[in-house]
C-alpha cells in the first residue's frame, strides 16, 4: 500500500496542491484531521490551490483557484523562481539523499558501470565517473557535462534545471491561470 503521513509537525507553511490532506481525502484521515488541526493551533500557514472551493480550500489561510489540470505549470514556475530567481535550493541533500548526481545519457537513461550495471556520478573532486555508492567518492557534481567512453553524460539535476529554464513564472501564469505575483509569491 502507498501511505505517507506528511510533516504535519515541522512544517510552518504548507501548499497543498490537488489534494485534501489533513481534510477529506487519504486512508489515514482520521489521524490526518487531527495532526492538521494540531499544525494549524501552533500556527502552521495553510494555502491550498484548487480549481473548486474544496473543504481545504474552505480551511486554508489562502485559496488559489487554478485552471483544472495546470497543477504541473503552477509548480513548475515556482520551481523557477526558487532556482533561477531567489536561487535557493538545499544542494547538500541533493547530492547526498537524491538521485540528482546520478548521470544521464543522451537516450534519456542512467549512464551505468559495464561491469556492475550500478548508476554512475561525476566526482569533481577526483574528475572522473564513479559508481553511486563508491565509498571513494570526494565532492558530487550537480551540474556539468562530462564525456564517460565517448558519451556525454549530465547529472540529473543539470538535465532538470535546463528543462525548468523554459517554464518563466509568467509562461506558467498563462497556462494555470494563477497570477505571476502569486507565484512568484
Amino acid at each position: 500500500g502507498f501511505a505517507v503521513v506528511n510533516d504535519f509537525k515541522y512544517c510552518n507553511y504548507w501548499i497543498q496542491v490537488g489534494a485534501g490532506d489533513g481534510f477529506d481525502s487519504h486512508n489515514t484521515l482520521t489521524e490526518s484531521a487531527r495532526l492538521m488541526a494540531d499544525a494549524r493551533m501552533r500556527g502552521m500557514k495553510l494555502v491550498t490551490v484548487d480549481p473548486y472551493l474544496s473543504t481545504s480550500a474552505a480551511k486554508s489561510d489562502e485559496w488559489i483557484p487554478i485552471r483544472p489540470g495546470t497543477d504541473r505549470a503552477f509548480i513548475m514556475g515556482m520551481i523557477y523562481v526558487l532556482l533561477f530567481e531567489l536561487k535557493t535550493y538545499d544542494r547538500d541533500f541533493l547530492k547526498n539523499r537524491t538521485n540528482a548526481t546520478y548521470l544521464i545519457g543522451p537516450d534519456g537513461n542512467y549512464v551505468r558501470d559495464k561491469v556492475s550495471g550500478k548508476a554512475l556520478v561525476w566526482d569533481s573532486g577526483t574528475n572522473k565517473a564513479k559508481s553511486h555508492d563508491d565509498p571513494g567518492i570526494k565532492n558530487l557534481a550537480l551540474t556539468g557535462s562530462h564525456k564517460i567512453e565517448g558519451v556525454v553524460a549530465k547529472p540529473a539535476f543539470q538535465i532538470f534545471t535546463e528543462m525548468a529554464k523554459t517554464h518563466t513564472p509568467e509562461a506558467m501564469s498563462e497556462i494555470s491561470s494563477v497570477p505571476v505575483e502569486t507565484i512568484r509569491r
